[in-house]
Parts: structure tokens; C-alpha cells; sequence
């Protein structure tokens, strides 16, 4: 059996720059089958959140906010957050999908782009709670915009945040020195 060869205990990176391109070339195909899956099972509960969002009304986001110019306004903000989610999940599936995408980005190159699409994934998921929204694009209190009948705690909104995390760790075969900014991401946006 041939020896390991050297790499940073920190990093879990090889010293050796023709080792480590070959180990990141190696893993491409299994990144790109598991971006691709993921970024669709996320699509797959965008699409229901939209749907739910269409269902229960349209103009006050789900009946999440009052029903004013600044609810509408709060609203349409929301909508335009999911559909940017949605749009940079099918532009990273075709990213994940094109050969030739890949090649420009290089192995290293296309994790560091996923990391940055992970880190706009966060943001745009905090932007889906009613709270946050509203301190983001309103002067009003929350307590004046959102709904009294939605429960805006940020028990949901850490749940999301912490699959989203998890699922990155777990679904992506990619080394946590390139995925910590998405963890340096999520607490950010919630402090």
C-alpha cells in the first residue's frame, strides 16, 4: 500500500498542489450529482412555499402582513426574495449540469461558487421571515405590519437556517475550510 501523502492537519488540504488538484478533479462529478440534487429538493419546497404564498393571498404575502400599502409593499418584497431563490437554484442546477461551466470554474473554482451561492442562499432565507423583513425594508414597527395572527418567533427561521447548514455539511463533498463562510453567514444574519 503506498503511503498517504502529506497534508495540513488544519485544513485537511494536501500539500502537494498536483495531489491536491487531482483529489479535487477526482470528487467533480459526485459535486455536481449532489449541487444538482440538492439545489432541487430545495427548489421542490420553494415551489410549495410559493404555492402556499399564492394560495392564501396573494396581496398581504399569505396574510402574513396587515393588509396596507406597507403590508403590500413588505409582501411583494418577500415574493421577490423567493422568486431570486428559486432563479439561483436553476442557475446553479444548469451550473452544476454543464461541463464546460465547470471546466472555466476549475474544482476549486466551482466549490468556492457554491460556498457564495450557499452564503446568498442564507441571506435570502432570512429574508423570508416576516421579522426580518421588516427590519430590512421598513421604518414601521414589526408590531404595526405583521399580521396578529401569524406567530413570527425565530423558531422557524433557525430551523431553516440550520438544514440549510446541515444539509451543505452533509450533501456536498466539500472540505469545511471552503464552507466557512456559510457558517460565518448564517450566525451573521441572525445577530
Amino acid at each position: 500500500m503506498p503511503p498517504m501523502p502529506e497534508y495540513s492537519k488544519r485544513t485537511l488540504c494536501f500539500v502537494d498542489t498536483a495531489v491536491e488538484q487531482g483529489f479535487l478533479r477526482s470528487r467533480q462529478p459526485k459535486l455536481s450529482k449532489y449541487a444538482f440534487l440538492g439545489l432541487g429538493l430545495l427548489l421542490a419546497f420553494l415551489a410549495a412555499n410559493f404555492a402556499l404564498f399564492l394560495f392564501r393571498g396573494w396581496p398581504t404575502g399569505g396574510q402574513v402582513f396587515v393588509d396596507s400599502a406597507e403590508g403590500v409593499r413588505l409582501a411583494g418584497a418577500r415574493s421577490w426574495a423567493l422568486g431570486l431563490m428559486s432563479l439561483l437554484c436553476v442557475a446553479v442546477m444548469f451550473t452544476a449540469k454543464s461541463v464546460w461551466l465547470i471546466a472555466c470554474l476549475g474544482a476549486r473554482g466551482f466549490e468556492a461558487f457554491l460556498a457564495a451561492v450557499a452564503c446568498l442562499v442564507v441571506i435570502l432565507t432570512t429574508l423570508q421571515h416576516p421579522w426580518y423583513l421588516v427590519k430590512a425594508f421598513s421604518a414601521s414597527s414589526p408590531d404595526e405590519v405583521i399580521s396578529e395572527t401569524i406567530d413570527w418567533t425565530d423558531d422557524k427561521l433557525l430551523l431553516m437556517l440550520d438544514i440549510w447548514l446541515t444539509g451543505c455539511h452533509l450533501m456536498l463533498p466539500i472540505r469545511w475550510v471552503v464552507l466557512w463562510p456559510v457558517e460565518i453567514a448564517t450566525i451573521l444574519v441572525y445577530i
